[in-house]
């Protein structure tokens, strides 16, 4: 064991999480030398006592929340490792998770980042990675109810049920294993990103340098998905603005505009027919969520929240 892990959490306000999540970590992993880094985003006062006390961790203190990806890089800065792994506040390693995903980067040089299988709350199986990009295709499958990644895929679209390991688009940055060499050179999360869609653009950026991406079923995280971040109305607009800020920065004009107006039908029509349905808090939802994307999709106001993005 002569190189180091550097397991990095992310923490706003979800103090006893984290206390959990490495309480796990000190319990379960066994196979490799690791150091924890907690970086708390401002939590409050009362929040980050807990953690001070905690001696099983380094905490780096922010002065105000600077989101995901930019609080990971600035954790990264400090981190000895050879080997990152990022993961939420949220998540219990059920078993030496972070052995079985550092064992992998070892035995295959070409693969930059895994990940496991991650468990709901349950303990059933969630969705741990997606085979399929961010792009029209998959927008589109979405809009029609997941049918194409469910044909080609079968159970295997967003958890891996089989014995071996397989590449895939994009590791949920829940669980997020990568080499500090192909870390380097894509210069961490894009800081353009607060939350949400960072995960797709490091990973897309990854395979473009050359590099699998590769979901690894023996590691084992359950992952209490929503307690370190509510459904709201909020929670929307950012995964939106994340969306926004992925295909601006990796398609055309036009590319984006075939999505967004495939999107904007596509939300109108699953309100309707819900509606019609009879099913009134579902149609409310998409109705909800047309209603923000509308909104954002409006040329000022993607530009307006774009350029202030940092700042949310």
């Amino acid at each position: 064991m002569t190189e180091l892990v550097s397991i990095i959490i992310v923490n706003y306000n979800t103090s006893q999480l984290v206390a959990d999540c490495v309480s796990s970590i000190v319990t379960k992993v066994k196979g490799v030398n690791y150091e924890i880094i907690v970086v708390d985003n401002a939590s409050s006062e009362e929040q980050l006592l807990l953690l001070r006390n905690d001696k099983r961790f380094t905490l780096l203190e922010l002065d105000e929340n600077i989101g995901f990806g930019k609080a990971n890089n600035a954790a990264a800065k400090m981190a000895l490792g050879d080997i990152l792994f990022l993961l939420n506040p949220d998540t219990i390693l059920v078993n030496d998770a972070v052995t079985y995903l550092y064992n992998y980067l070892q035995n295959h040089p070409k693969t930059g980042i895994c990940g496991g299988n991650l468990f709901g709350a349950d303990m059933l199986p969630t969705h741990s990675f997606h085979r399929m990009t961010p792009s029209f295709m998959s927008e589109l499958d979405f809009a029609t109810g997941k049918l194409y990644r469910h044909l080609r895929y079968g159970k295997n679209s967003q958890f891996n049920t089989t014995s071996h390991p397989f590449s895939v688009a994009m590791i949920t940055g829940a669980d997020l294993m990568i080499r500090r060499d192909v870390w380097n050179r894509l210069e961490g999360f894009d800081p353009d990103f607060f939350m949400y869609y960072e995960d797709a653009d490091i990973c897309f950026r990854c395979r473009r340098l050359g590099f699998d991406v590769v979901s690894v079923p023996t590691a084992s995280i359950q992952h209490l998905e929503g307690h370190s971040f509510m459904e709201s109305e909020d929670r929307i607009q950012r995964i939106l603005m994340g969306r926004f800020v992925f295909f601006r920065h990796h398609y055309t004009p036009f590319y984006n505009m075939l999505c967004n107006g495939m999107n904007i039908a596509s939300l109108w029509a699953a309100s309707c027919i819900f509606q019609l349905l009879g099913r009134k808090k579902q149609s409310q939802k998409y109705a909800l969520r047309l209603k923000i994307y509308r909104e954002l999709y409006n040329k000022r106001s993607v530009v307006m929240q774009l350029s202030n993005y940092n700042s949310i």
